[in-house]
């Protein structure tokens, strides 16, 4: 049989059920989040300490998932993480009180360890080789970009519509309809005779793991990735509340959300037409251009202004997002995938866990959106100069 399409079916499966997963989980927050602070009072604070709390579980997990999926079990992973996520969702539109609120919040953070961008990376680094890797990541990723796109605008049209409750039931449905087949039909199972390639053979002569992690690269790049997740993380829970804040004009703050995905799409796009540009050159240039982005906060808002942060940033975005997918082979090793990422995620899911309660407990604090919009700056400039450092040194050419 001819592999090709194998590989591009697999990579499109589960490019699809990343861009479900992400909307699911993670771009709904926000706007739930300010529905339910809206209609039945709950503490904004607190219901973002609840999703830090999931996120500390998913820094708790991502090991123990890595390892997981390094051994083959990705297909029980994800789809059992699917069916999960539905039905902790499904509990929380029945929620009638405030333990159980931050309960099903808690829950569908954790479960962002198993089915949130690092597993899918996994799965295909298993499935292919290092070469192979990269152009796929990118695809997977071109997928998932339209996540944003697609539901950011949709929930806000069920939330218009309907009501909250109705909104996160049609997501569990959603979840369970469309991700979970994806992921059952793509992810070969554990007990499968054969893989997309052949899996490379340890030898010898693969060198140690110890080494990589005596590097000062490896500890910098953890340091850049960790105020990238941070960043991340708390700028996506907080961008909705933040830009309603800034401008009383919804109408442009959902279409200059919206944007995130095609931006992030597009620079993906553009990236494939310079093969030859090096995952550090990458990494500094997006890098550069968080902060770029994030100083159009303090900008007079108005729909270009909006609609200029939210393409900067998504831009930005969705090529370090490649970064950070491939620094491992390309600037530490090209062996031990699966534990050097294991052991980066730990830190970077305690940053990303952090920043949106450390922000929203910051933002209730003072009473003020711009102590929130410093915060989220001080982490975008971070990036690249941690970044800059990582890669000015020398790597130890006894561990690639």
């Amino acid at each position: 049989m001819n592999p090709q399409p194998v590989k591009y079916g697999f990579v499109a499966a589960l490019g699809l059920g990343q861009m479900v997963s992400w909307g699911v989980l993670y771009y709904s927050f926000p706007l739930i989040a300010e529905a339910i602070v809206n209609d039945i009072g709950l503490d904004r604070s607190s219901l973002y300490a609840a999703a830090t709390i999931g996120l500390l579980l998913a820094a708790a997990m991502a090991y123990p998932v890595g390892t997981l999926i390094d051994l083959g079990h990705g297909r029980k992973i994800m789809v059992g993480a699917t069916i999960a996520a539905s039905l902790t969702t499904l509990f929380w539109s029945h929620a009638a009180t405030a333990p159980a609120f931050y309960t099903a919040i808690m829950v569908l953070g954790g479960l962002q360890a198993a089915l949130l961008y690092e597993p899918a990376f996994a799965v295909v680094v298993r499935q292919l080789d290092t070469p192979q890797a990269r152009p796929a990541i990118t695809a997977i990723t071109l997928w998932a970009g339209f996540s944003s796109t697609l539901f950011v605008p949709l929930i806000q049209s069920m939330l218009d519509t309907f009501e909250w409750r109705s909104t996160i039931m049609a997501l569990a449905a959603i979840n369970i309809a469309i991700a979970a087949p994806l992921y059952l039909w793509a992810i070969p199972p554990v007990t499968s005779a054969s893989r997309i390639t052949e899996p490379k053979t340890p030898t010898a002569n693969e060198p140690s793991l110890l080494p990589i992690l005596h590097q000062p690269r490896f500890y910098l790049l953890t340091a850049s990735f960790c105020a990238y997740m941070a960043l991340f993380s708390g700028f996506t829970y907080h961008i909705y509340p933040l830009l309603i804040t800034l401008s009383d004009d919804t109408q442009s703050v959902v279409l200059a959300i919206a944007l995130i995905g095609p931006a992030q799409v597009g620079a993906r796009v553009l990236m494939l037409l310079f093969k030859k540009v090096t995952i550090g050159q990458l990494g500094l240039l997006t890098g550069i251009t968080f902060p770029v982005a994030i100083v159009l906060l303090k900008a007079p808002p108005s729909t270009l202004t909006l609609i200029a942060l939210c393409l900067l940033y998504g831009g930005a975005n969705g090529i370090f997002t490649i970064v950070r997918g491939m620094a491992v082979p390309e600037l530490l090793s090209r062996h031990h995938y699966g534990k050097i990422n294991g052991v980066m995620l730990v830190p970077m899911s305690l940053a990303r866990a952090a920043a949106p309660w450390a922000i929203a407990a910051y933002w209730t604090h003072t009473e003020n959106p711009q102590g929130a919009i410093n915060l989220i700056l001080g982490l975008a400039l971070l990036v690249p100069v941690l970044f800059a450092f990582a890669i000015s040194t020398n790597r130890n050419r006894h561990t690639f």
